[in-house]
């Protein structure tokens, strides 16, 4: 019997605009934002802000060095938090208050947890008022929040699934896992979750309320 649901958060929760973000920071200066920010993945000092290598200031510091590199300069001042912030939330330029209303509504019935992939910049907007459109925080929406960048762990890694069931205190048998990603359902899996993989930026409620149905 389930009793525990895990939710990725972009692509899941909130819908992902890669587009919009290669595009923010190509503004600041990122000429190869696209390759960087790639559909498989965060690298360099974009995948250590994510996977808590380096924090929000490193971050800001490297992201000016790195223009310089890319523009052959050295005059970029290190970027604030307020424009790395603005760049990050390129990804998510809307929120769907359905997917919300149900978060709430199946917290009524299970234990909800996020874990996410994520950084500093963007959780800053997500653990604010601002985040819902009607004054809630992300955390409003799940008992547990897990966040790759503060637990120095990143998917599809093992140990941030055994993480999360040993913190939340989760049997796995009865834990179900929703993500976009088939590497991060796959080792999920591989640690005797259940899982069930979404297509990015759709509904999940009909797969999830037919899946649940059928246990």
């Amino acid at each position: 019997m389930i009793k525990n649901l895990i939710f990725d958060f972009g692509g899941v929760v909130v819908p992902l605009n890669p587009e919009e973000a290669y595009r923010r920071f190509e503004s600041l200066g990122v000429t190869d934002a696209r390759q960087r920010l790639g559909k498989y993945g965060q690298t360099g000092i974009f995948l250590q802000c994510e996977d808590g290598s380096i924090d929000a200031a490193t971050f800001q510091r490297e992201l000016g060095r790195l223009v310089d590199d890319l523009s052959g300069t050295t005059d970029t001042e290190q970027f604030s938090f307020e424009q790395c912030e603005w760049a990050w939330r390129g990804y998510v330029t809307e929120v769907d208050p359905q997917r919300l209303q149900h978060l709430l509504e199946l917290k009524e019935r299970y234990n909800v947890l996020l874990l996410s992939n994520t950084n500093p910049f963007m959780m800053h907007w997500a653990e604010s008022t601002a985040f819902s459109g009607d004054g809630h925080a992300v955390s409003h929406y799940f008992h547990r929040v897990f966040c790759s960048y503060r637990m120095k762990d990143y998917k599809p890694s093992p140990t941030i699934f055994r993480r999360v069931l040993a913190e939340a205190n989760l049997h796995p048998d009865e834990t179900l896992f929703l993500d976009d990603g088939p590497a991060n359902i796959e080792a999920a899996m591989a640690e005797g979750i259940h899982g069930l993989l979404v297509p990015k930026n759709e509904d999940w409620w009909p797969m999830l309320h037919k899946h649940l149905s059928e246990r």
